[in-house]
């Protein structure tokens, strides 16, 4: 067979053509962890149209289309590109044509991967499911059993983000049992505009056998699949945005017509750790540069357990005071600006601030007295969406919102905006412009408390057409917005962290990453969100004033509320001016250490001793990495005083000591390879700094 590569010293493909000119990938990964299997199956492109026969498996399996068995070989180019380089490899099976985009990173074990598709055929054809990633033959060189495959997929719901779980092969019935093909496939999806509600766009498959850990991540801020299935005594994970058959999509190509893929993201190593660091690695290659993310600045939030959505100048402006003594750099007034009262989630989309909750110069004068204490100033605003009972939402055509059997799709008492509707477009251009230039905000929290659903019937050829559109609609908005003021931020947040996709998460600098009001369950999010987005990203609200638990508020609830919010960015909150003098110290002191290693954390990367957290465990620990320092986060979560352990004997110790706090004592031991806390509290939370040889 021909055969080419494309490399970048990390990470390595390997292409074949066949007599027929039909394409393969007959290699994927490095030297110690690779997949290659049976070289017939590694189809590069796998797509269904309607009027095409399944002919390779009468099943849901999304394999041996007509296309991927068809198509034949066009050409290939290669690239330089800004942080990497890029393969472009075109196939055709005369009625459609696809390019595929391989992008590998500098430095990064890792590519990113989509296909665009062309009708050049002189017919309309539908399509029904277009594939990004397709990789067949996961194990490593050797032929794995199914007893040895294992599925890593993470749990993601309200103020539950980012728990991962591990199964079997054997326990979802992957496995052939004929030596023939098992039309059995595992699946984790989301249908609707709420990405991550379910799970986060993420699967890992390992191989326990050999220490192989394959990574896929769906990169789209709506609906997405990703399937692991077996084929012929041959392991496969694929990852695709929309279809039919899942999210009702289908998208009608008109000849020269062009549809792009999702975006996907893959990397291969040797532990689950490993593939995380690569990832995040991509993701830093992919995210947006902003000033946010260069500053990382600290954040006070006046939401959580302070004035949730009932904002007045009365409550808000000794908290900027405070807010301002303490070192926090940004201030963001959350939602309820604009109303009289609580209850007003019907009535939002005017976006015109309520003057009798501010009457010393109206809104703009509480923006400018947190500017005067040298603070930047946000503000809270849910663009997307509009309240069933607001004036404007009535007085609107059924063309600007989400359509579904002729009515508005109605959802949490609000009308989903259809983005991909110029007019819609312009006047959320208009609305948050206009808050920028007459506050003079410099950041936006931009709130998604509802799941749109299946989509938009509207001006679309589908209702998941109708939701892509809309979805791109708004990421082009969101860049355009950032292009028109260089210097805002926008905080992503849907619910907390029901939209943690990097299809967003590529312009927006920061995340909200849970809406978690329990202070003591806090700890099994703090380092598993690293898992679904970069440190630098990952919003983690630490309020050391929770009037909502009953128990005496003690120098080490403050303490761990600062370590929740340490490995990500701080987003303070609650009444801290009713904090005791002591308390406010422990407060500015975490603050300054945030300060002090917030440089350290822009060059890190997730590490997880003892496994990624998960809602329950009663010892908590994780961290983030460089070549030369673990700055280590430990919890005591289990409501009574223990030893927490930290297994780092996979890492060169040279000394430890603790970051944070070291106005308080701290009892630790390392013994072994393991640093031991010993809590003598309840509810502890402690971080070291560790240095490496």
């Amino acid at each position: 067979m021909e055969t080419f590569s494309f490399t970048n010293g990390l990470i390595k493909f390997e292409f074949s053509l066949t007599d027929t000119k039909r394409i393969l990938i007959s290699y994927f990964g490095d030297e110690e962890n690779y997949i290659h299997g049976n070289v017939d199956l590694h189809s590069l492109v796998e797509l269904e149209t309607a009027d095409a026969d399944h002919l390779g498996s009468h099943c849901a399996k999304f394999l041996s289309t007509p296309y991927g068995s068809n198509a034949y070989y066009l050409q290939h180019e290669v690239k330089d590109i800004e942080k990497g380089s890029e393969m472009v490899i075109s196939t055709t099976d005369d009625k459609l044509c696809v390019e595929t985009h391989i992008l590998l990173y500098k430095g990064v074990a890792a590519y990113s991967i989509y296909n665009v598709v062309t009708n050049v055929s002189n017919k309309n054809i539908t399509l029904e499911r277009v594939s990004s990633s397709y990789i067949i033959g996961l194990g490593n060189k050797t032929k794995p059993s199914a007893k040895d495959m294992y599925i890593h997929y993470a749990n993601n719901s309200w103020q539950c983000e980012a728990q991962w779980r591990r199964r079997s092969f054997i326990d979802e019935g992957i496995f052939n049992g004929n030596d023939n093909y098992s039309m059995k496939s595992y699946m984790i999806n989301n249908v609707g505009s709420w990405s991550t509600k379910d799970y986060l766009p993420m699967c890992v498959v390992e191989n326990a056998k050999t220490n192989q850990f394959t990574l896929i991540q769906v990169e789209n801020n709506g609906s997405w699949n990703i399937e692991i299935g077996c084929f012929r005594e041959e392991y496969y994970l694929t990852g695709y945005g929309p279809d039919y058959e899942h999210s009702q999509w289908v998208k009608v190509l008109k000849p020269n017509d062009k549809f792009s893929s999702v975006q996907v993201t893959s990397t291969i190593g040797n532990s689950f750790e490993k593939i995380i660091q690569e990832l995040t690695k991509a993701r830093r290659m992919c995210v947006r540069p902003s000033l946010d993310n260069k500053e990382l600045p600290v954040i006070f939030n006046d939401y959580m357990h302070a004035l949730w959505d009932a904002q007045t100048e009365k409550l808000i402006w000794p908290l900027v005071d405070l807010a301002s003594q303490i070192g926090c750099e940004e201030f963001v007034i959350d939602a309820g600006w604009f109303a009289e009262k609580p209850g007003w989630t019907p009535f939002i989309g005017e976006w015109k601030e309520y003057s009798s909750n501010f009457p010393s110069g109206g809104l703009k004068g509480t923006i400018d007295y947190i500017h005067s204490k040298g603070m930047k100033a946000g503000l809270w605003v849910e663009i997307e969406n509009m309240g069933t009972k607001a004036d404007i939402c009535k007085s609107l055509p059924d063309s600007w919102f989400f359509i579904s059997h002729n009515e508005r799709v109605t959802k949490n008492t609000r009308n989903c905006l259809n983005f991909a509707n110029p007019e819609v477009y312009k006047w959320a251009m208009d609305i948050v412009s206009n808050l920028i230039e007459q506050y003079g905000l410099d950041y936006i929290k931009n709130d998604y408390n509802l799941d749109a659903g299946v989509g938009n019937e509207f001006g679309s050829d589908s209702l998941g057409d109708g939701l892509l559109k809309h979805n791109r609609a708004y990421i082009k908005w969101l860049n355009e917005l950032m292009d028109k003021y260089p210097n805002l931020t926008i905080e992503n947040c849907g619910s907390g962290g029901c939209r943690m996709d990097y299809e967003v998460l590529k312009t927006c600098p920061i995340q909200s990453t849970s809406d978690q009001t329990d202070y003591r369950k806090y700890p099994y999010l703090s380092s598993a969100v690293l898992t679904a987005c970069t440190p630098e990203q990952a919003a983690v609200w630490s309020y050391p004033l929770n009037k909502q638990i009953k128990e005496p508020l003690t120098n080490e609830v403050v303490v761990m509320n600062m370590v929740n919010a340490m490995l990500g960015r701080i987003h303070l909150a609650s009444f801290i001016n009713e904090l005791s003098k002591q308390q406010i110290d422990l407060v500015i002191e975490g603050v300054n250490y945030y300060k002090a290693t917030r440089e350290f954390k822009k060059n890190s990367l997730p590490i997880f001793p003892n496994g990624v957290s998960y809602f329950f465990d009663e010892n908590v620990v994780g961290g983030l990495i460089n070549n030369k320092k673990i700055i280590l986060c430990m919890w005591n979560t289990k409501g009574e005083p223990q030893d927490v352990k930290a297994d780092l004997s996979k890492y060169k110790i040279r000394d430890i000591k603790v970051g944070y706090p070291t106005s308080i004592g701290t009892s630790f031991e390392f013994i072994d390879g393991n640093l031991i806390l010993h809590s003598d509290t309840p509810y502890q939370g402690r971080v070291f700094e560790i240095d490496l040889i």
